[in-house]
């Protein structure tokens, strides 16, 4: 039999090299992003002795609610992903999720790209807060709606039209149009199917289209709002407001911060605390007639708000199921659909009458998908 005979130690050149290419391969790039909580930065609290969100050039009142914007800490970008240790840390993360870079962004962007369109996102989102803010609080707002195109077949505008009033069969005479919530308020009363009369400034002269209306889309749940609409794509221009909304607010991007803001700015604009001395958080992009749309992101913000002490949490009705079996303990979350229900949230969780409002458990999935 033939005798073998074992070294003594193990080699310890190819355990070395093993090592330096499992730091490497941790270090390099990865196709993914990793989201995960980011901080919630409370809006209603100053900085250097001004406030993050700050009104003048109308009478403004003190608050005891403290309100927070929530966001998502990304890991990688539209150049490259997150590193492998990093994903490799988030798939023992519950509260992190791992995106291929490629779901989120198109191969031709750049981080460059993205950082702008966040930026200029973000901007817009605080013009729509200041202006939806405070034509709710009764303020003078003015805008021009111009129209872009059209999915109403009928329809017989031109690109570039404004709209200045309506007449529907019910008036006597037309209603003259300052901002996109008079005209959405006003169609919302209008059956589809209705003839209506709208004046319009083309090229700079005045004259009248008649448009028969069309039936509302389903929302995400299949319900229907009541009213119809023109079947008309509206641009919003040349925003005149009655006071200046400023924002200390650096490194943040995207649209989702628009309702948060929107309420700090109407907290401000009317007298008492909104919300008592609660304290809550929330998300939502703002439409300018006040809908509130869904966002990405929205279980790292639950804990996100949570962990800056948040008791309540106003998140978009789109998202809710995303919240789903998600919510950290002590957080009470609750479906928005619009400002309006943004504020008479904020004002039920003061008053200790949440047991009025929808909580995010439930509402149902979607049944139609969501855009």
């Amino acid at each position: 039999m033939k005798k073998v005979t074992w070294p003594g130690k193990s080699p310890a050149i190819p355990a070395t090299i093993f090592g330096m290419f499992l730091v490497a391969a941790l270090a390099m790039p990865t196709s993914f992003i990793v989201m995960a909580p980011g901080p919630a930065d409370e809006v209603t609290a100053s900085y250097e002795g001004q406030r993050i969100v700050e009104v003048n050039g109308e009478e403004t009142y003190p608050s005891d609610t403290h309100l927070y914007m929530t966001t998502v800490s990304a890991y990688g970008n539209a150049d490259s992903g997150a590193s492998g240790g990093v994903v490799v840390s988030a798939l023992f993360d519950s509260a992190a999720r791992i995106v291929p870079v490629r779901a989120l962004y198109a191969p031709q962007e750049n981080s460059e790209e993205v950082s702008l369109r966040d930026q200029q996102m973000m901007d817009s989102s605080q013009d729509t807060a200041a202006a939806v803010a405070m034509e709710r609080a009764g303020l003078d707002v003015h805008m021009t709606l111009a129209i872009v195109g059209n999915t109403n077949k009928d329809v017989k505008f031109h690109e570039g039209d404004i709209i200045t009033a309506v007449k529907t069969p019910t008036m006597d005479e037309p209603q003259k149009i300052a901002t996109f919530s008079q005209l959405s308020t006003l169609l919302s009363t209008v059956d589809p199917g209705t003839d209506i009369t709208v004046s319009i400034l083309r090229d700079g002269q005045e004259m009248e289209e008649s448009v028969t209306t069309v039936a509302r889309q389903p929302e995400f749940d299949g319900t229907v709002k009541p009213g119809s609409m023109m079947g008309v794509f509206i641009s919003v221009t040349d925003v005149s407001l009655p006071a200046q909304a400023s924002y200390i607010i650096d490194g943040i991007g995207g649209p989702s911060a628009g309702n948060i803001f929107s309420l700090a700015i109407y907290d401000q604009l009317t007298p008492g605390s909104l919300g008592g001395d609660h304290r809550i958080a929330g998300t939502g992009a703002l439409s300018w007639d006040g809908t509130i749309q869904p966002i990405g992101g929205i279980a790292q913000k639950l804990v996100g708000a949570r962990g800056a002490g948040a008791q309540d949490f106003l998140a978009p009705a789109a998202n809710c199921v995303e919240t789903h079996g998600k919510v950290p303990e002590g957080l009470h979350v609750w479906a928005v659909r619009t400002i309006d229900d943004s504020i008479s949230a904020v004002k039920a969780i003061g008053e200790g009458k949440t047991s009025e409002l929808t909580p995010c458990s439930a509402v149902s999935a979607p049944r139609i998908p969501i855009q």
